[in-house]
Order: structure tokens, then sequence, then C-alpha cells
């Protein structure tokens, strides 16, 4: 996009925040009323105040960097999205009724798109697969599965008992590589277990053992300070396994199948290129920024010199929204799962105990931090998580 229609984009991004904002009042008018409630207009709002977010982070940042990659693409497409009353599937099925509040990513879905399997639906999924054309039948059941979790850019639903469905215009290798692999590696991991990757059109759609539960950010506030810290507890014995896991040699930083290495901040920094050393992955990381002199670079990377790190399998995102728990008979509260795997893979063995506390500002108020289990704690190595603190208010995807 031209950086003249960018600004103006986003100078049109804060026009709308703020009138979203105001109350709304009772006027007669014959001019139609805007609707707010569009897709498109959701989406607008969502990306204007991460760029207020980032501007009051660092007034002088870069503002048409801030916009995502794909921010045109999913605009046009959201706005010539069906309207909600429309069938996603064509094929005579009951039309899904959509809040006009909530943009469903479903109502993009068309099965005439060219479908292409990434991995294999397991035998479970392919007998929810009626005996016709695949593109079609995956369709018709997600469009009949219950919504689990919404945003403008995602969906996860539950299209049966025992599975559940992600769909996405993100790149979903990563998540389905590793959930494999941990299957393999570790086959007791509380973990959802993969049962297939396709893509359709543009979206990605990832179906996984459906896990029952609770995230442990709904319930966090309601509990115990021993409940806290038993779940720490259990926490810290998943993760210490996880990072016990040996780096296999040969093996690429990053993601398992190679994939490249993933920096989630405000946004997604990809590094594409072989990354071998732990050093390769801290200039990658370390070139995140179009603002920042070589000499304050050289300056920031000075304080870890010496640091020799292994690299251990990392989650990359662990926060209570991705942790799910189920209460017991007895009464208290068990780790059943670790979910979205998206930014997961081999990295430096201090990278997860600084990505602990991506969502942590100065203005934080839940005492989560204070649980964090003590294999990922950010004091294990207090001079990379400080200098990566430093650094990410220059970083072009923060």
């Amino acid at each position: 996009m031209p950086t003249r229609l960018r600004i103006d984009a986003i100078d049109a991004f804060f026009r709308i925040d703020q009138s979203m904002e105001e109350k709304n009042s009772a006027t007669s008018s014959r001019v139609r009323k805007v609707n707010r409630n569009t897709p498109a207009a959701r989406w607008n709002l969502e990306i204007s105040r991460r760029i207020r977010r980032a501007l009051d982070k660092d007034p002088e940042a870069d503002i048409t960097a801030l916009l995502p990659s794909t921010y045109s693409k999913q605009l046009r497409s959201m706005k010539t999205s069906v309207t909600p009353q429309q069938s996603i599937s064509n094929q005579g099925a009951k039309p899904t009724q959509l809040s006009q509040h909530h943009y469903d990513i479903r109502s993009q879905l068309d099965a005439s798109k060219n479908l292409a399997i990434i991995s294999e639906p397991s035998p479970t999924l392919q007998a929810l697969f009626p005996s016709k054309d695949l593109s079609h039948a995956i369709v018709d059941l997600l469009e009949q599965g219950r919504v689990l979790y919404n945003s403008p850019s995602t969906i996860v639903l539950g299209v049966h008992d025992t599975i559940a469905a992600k769909i996405t215009h993100e790149n979903l290798t990563t998540e389905q590589a590793t959930l494999s692999y941990l299957q393999r590696q570790l086959p007791n991991l509380p973990i959802p277990r993969p049962h297939g990757l396709v893509r359709l059109g543009t979206f990605y759609i990832l179906f996984t053992s459906l896990i029952p539960g609770v995230s442990l950010d709904k319930i966090w506030s309601r509990l115990e300070e021993s409940q806290k810290q038993d779940i720490s507890y259990q926490l810290d014995y998943i993760f210490s396994k996880l990072r016990s896991l040996p780096f296999p040699d040969h093996h690429l930083i990053g993601g398992v199948d190679r994939e490249g290495c993933k920096d989630i901040r405000r946004n997604v920094r990809t590094n594409f290129e072989p990354i071998e050393r732990v050093k390769q992955f801290e200039d990658f990381i370390f070139t995140g920024s179009i603002i920042a002199s070589p000499l304050y670079v050289d300056l920031l990377r000075s304080f870890a010199q010496g640091f020799q790190s292994k690299c251990v399998f990392t989650h990359g995102d662990v926060r209570p929204a991705n942790i799910m728990m189920d209460k017991a008979g007895d009464g208290n509260w068990k780790v059943v799962a670790i979910i979205d795997w998206d930014a997961s893979g081999f990295y430096p063995e201090y990278w997860e105990c600084v990505k602990v506390t991506n969502n942590l500002t100065s203005r934080e108020t839940c005492d989560w931090y204070k649980y964090v289990p003590k294999s990922l704690s950010p004091q294990r190595y207090p001079i990379q998580w400080l200098v990566d603190r430093v650094w990410d208010r220059d970083m072009i995807n923060s």
C-alpha cells in the first residue's frame, strides 16, 4: 500500500475509533445511519486501537509499519463477505444465523476454492465426512460447529464431541507440526491431539482434539493463593518435561518442520532463512528495528556477551488464556491442556522466560506473573529479560 494511502487509512481509523466510543444519541435524520458493526468496521476499530496503544508506547513510531501486512487483503475480504443470513455452504443446508455484533470468519469460506491437504485427516475426522466432495463436507461440518472462541481473524469451533477446528488466514503449519512432534516425543504431555490440517482458498483449518474445561484466565481472579501455587507447580512440571527434550543434531532453530523462527509481540515477525546457531537467532532479533543505531544495538547486546545458551523446546506464548483447566472431583483445579502452539519450536533456553511476560505492562494488576512456573521465570535469565524489555520499544512488530 502506498505510504500516503496508509497514512490516510490510519487517520480514518482514529476517526472511526473515536466515533464508535462515543455514546449513541437518539437523533432523527433522513440520512442512512452508518453501520458500525460490520466486519470491516470492527476490523478497522481493532487495528486503530492497536495503533493507538503502539503510539502511546512510542509517539515517534513509524505508523506505516504498524499495519499488518495482510491488512488490505483482510479488509477487502470482510467488505465483500456474505450477509449474516446467508449460509456458508451453498448446499441447501440451514442458514447460519450470525450475530450482527460479531464477525464470523466462516462466512468467508467457499467450498469451490482450491483445497490443499497439508496433513491427512485422522480416521476419527474422516468418519465425520459423508461420501461426497471433501471441500463441501468440511464447510458443512464447520457450519454446524459451536463457537468456542471468535475474533476478526480467528475462530475456534467445536465440530464434534471430541474434535475442535481452528480457522484463520494465518499459517498453522507450525502448530500442526508441533502437535504431531510432541505426540511422538512426549505422548503423555497434556496438549491437543492433531487430527489434520487443510488449506481452503486462503484459510487454514486445523483440526485437533477438543479439550473440555475452561481457560485459566477465566478463573484466576477467583482462586485462593494455595490454588494458584498448586497450578504453578503443575505447570512447572509440564514445562520442565517440555524443556528436557533434546535438541536434535543438525536441527534448525525455530519450528520443528523447518518453518523458521517467529518473534510474536504486538505483531508477528518471521525469519524464513535457516538459523543454525543462537548468535544467528539473536542477529534476527536485533535487526528488528528500523530506527535503532548500530551503536545502540551493540551496547544492548554487550550486556549478554559471554552467555552460552543451549536450545530447548519452547511454547512461545505461555499465558493464562492458553492454559486449559478442569475441576476434579475433589474440588482441585487440574491443568488439562496447553493450547495454541503457533510460536513453538526449539529456541534459546531464555526465550520462553522472555516471552512469558509478553503482555505485561507497567500498569498490570493481575498477579499471575507472581506465580509464573519456576522453570519459566524471568528471574532465571534477568539480563536477557531486561535487555529484551528495553529493545522491545524499538521493534517494528511491537
